[in-house]
């Protein structure tokens, strides 16, 4: 069974290990995620926006939600799942998550930007494109999910 839950204050090495773990699976962009120290970490200030899924004790993936600088809008920051656990629903689970804590926030809106891999994902899961940006390593796209 699949636990969510909050983030703890002990789970950022690990969160932070799974997040570059999962972005190295691809095997795009390595030697520049290697050499990005944001690529392996969680920010503290972050720690409080962040859901973890667990499955048998073991963290399996997370998503943080952030509230957007307009208030009727929250951002996706990190939604990072552990490649073995790929294609198990767990990145939807989280993104169900992730809408209920933007709601939450007050946001009609949740935006992510994402790289080419992960856009058939998020389109999938009912975001729409809203523009194109540039990030430390490559061009990504920017998705909106109006929520209800």
């Amino acid at each position: 069974m699949i636990v969510i839950r909050r983030a703890r204050v002990e789970d950022r090495d690990a969160l932070g290990a799974l997040k570059l773990r999962s972005s190295l699976a691809w095997g795009d962009h390595v030697e520049e995620l290697q050499a990005m120290p944001e690529a392996s970490e969680v920010p503290a200030a972050h720690l409080s926006h962040v859901v973890v899924a667990e499955l048998g004790g073991e963290t399996i993936g997370f998503v943080t939600v952030l509230a957007g600088k307009n208030a009727a809008r929250a951002e996706l920051e990190d939604l990072f799942v552990a490649p073995e656990a790929w294609r198990k629903g767990i990145g939807s689970l989280l993104v169900a998550e992730a809408e209920r804590r933007a709601k939450a926030l007050g946001a009609q809106t949740l935006d992510v930007v994402a790289g080419q891999r992960a856009r058939p994902f998020y389109e999938a899961s009912g975001f729409r494109f809203a523009g194109t940006v540039q990030t430390d390593i490559a061009p990504a796209v920017r998705l909106r999910k109006d929520l209800p």
